[in-house]
């Protein structure tokens, strides 16, 4: 890589990430100038846009723009909008983003194993209803989407003595546990899963692929919980298995609209847990390294790590 010192203006765009995020990176890269209002910079100075869900049309005036930096693992909602051609995107492949997220899905997959929702719905109507604990391996965990963050919560909840099995669009090679493949495959998977944790990409493939046909092959009385987005479940087509005791609870992370709309009637449903979108998040301790790095390839005209292949949409 060249030694010439480069130059230009970074622009950091990203609602609710850590707020260090951007005096780090001036610390780190000194002979930039790291801005967080489009509104005070000259769109033809921003050579770097580090961003999360930036508001629409706001990097197509970038004219001399070399790198698009993704504040996470998700990229739809950015590339739903117009780009500058032959700008590369980079997403986020940060290893405590992946510890994060595997914390909460083994928090959850352990609350849902021990029925923890209906000990709490107990607790409310002050009714002492002993149901026996059992061990982990009773409860096998299906997980929708085995690629880094899936890979990391099947060993997490291996570890922790749930049985596993995965489910991806194309063939895993050696993931390590049972994983199945491909729509054809798709029904052995829901059968056998008694905790269905979705953490696939949002793609054209993957958008409202959990709806009313997705519940009918679901093993009676599974769990769902959605860490990967809001769009991969149809709203209604969930509340109707609840209703019916297809589903006996879902933990939900993610929504087709955040914040959640308050009059939103995921809020009050009795077998509904709502978290803020919280179960992970990058830090700058251990996710500046890749950005910096990634910025100073593309200086030198060089392909950024964790590049988005733009067509397959991650």
């Amino acid at each position: 890589m060249s030694g010439t010192e480069q130059s230009g203006t970074i622009l950091f765009h990203s609602p609710g990430s850590h707020e260090s995020w951007p005096r780090e990176l001036q610390k780190a890269l000194p002979s930039y100038n790291v801005h967080t209002s489009f509104a005070e910079v000259d769109p033809d100075d921003v050579v770097a846009a580090v961003v999360w869900n930036p508001p629409s049309g706001m990097l197509t005036s970038m004219r001399n723009l070399r790198l698009i930096q993704v504040m996470g693992a998700g990229v739809e909602s950015l590339l739903s909008d117009q780009l500058p051609l032959g700008v590369p995107v980079a997403r986020l492949v940060d290893p405590g983003l992946t510890v994060r997220m595997s914390e909460y899905v083994l928090m959850h997959c352990l609350s849902l194993h021990r029925q923890v929702p209906d000990l709490q719905r107990a607790q409310r109507a002050h009714d002492w209803t002993y149901i026996a604990p059992a061990p982990p391996s009773e409860t096998c965990v299906g997980i929708l989407g085995v690629g880094v963050l899936g890979s990391s919560c099947a060993r997490i909840l291996s570890s922790a003595g749930f049985s596993v099995v995965g489910w991806s669009r194309s063939k895993k090679t050696d993931p390590g546990f049972p994983c199945y493949s491909g729509r054809h495959e798709l029904e052995e998977f829901k059968r056998r899963a008694d905790i269905i944790v979705i953490l696939l990409p949002l793609t054209d493939e993957t958008e409202n692929l959990v709806d009313d046909d997705f519940f009918a092959g679901v093993k009676r009385g599974a769990a769902l919980i959605n860490v990967g987005r809001g769009k991969h479940v149809v709203e209604d087509a969930l509340i109707n298995a609840l209703d019916t005791g297809v589903l006996r609870h879902a933990v939900l992370d993610v929504f087709r609209t955040e914040p959640l709309p308050k009059y939103h009637s995921f809020w009050d449903h009795p077998k509904i847990t709502v978290t803020p979108h919280n179960s992970s998040a990058t830090h700058p301790a251990t996710a500046l390294e890749q950005v910096v790095e990634n910025i100073k390839l593309a200086a030198a005209g060089l392909p950024p790590k964790n590049q988005v292949d733009l067509e397959r949409g991650y």
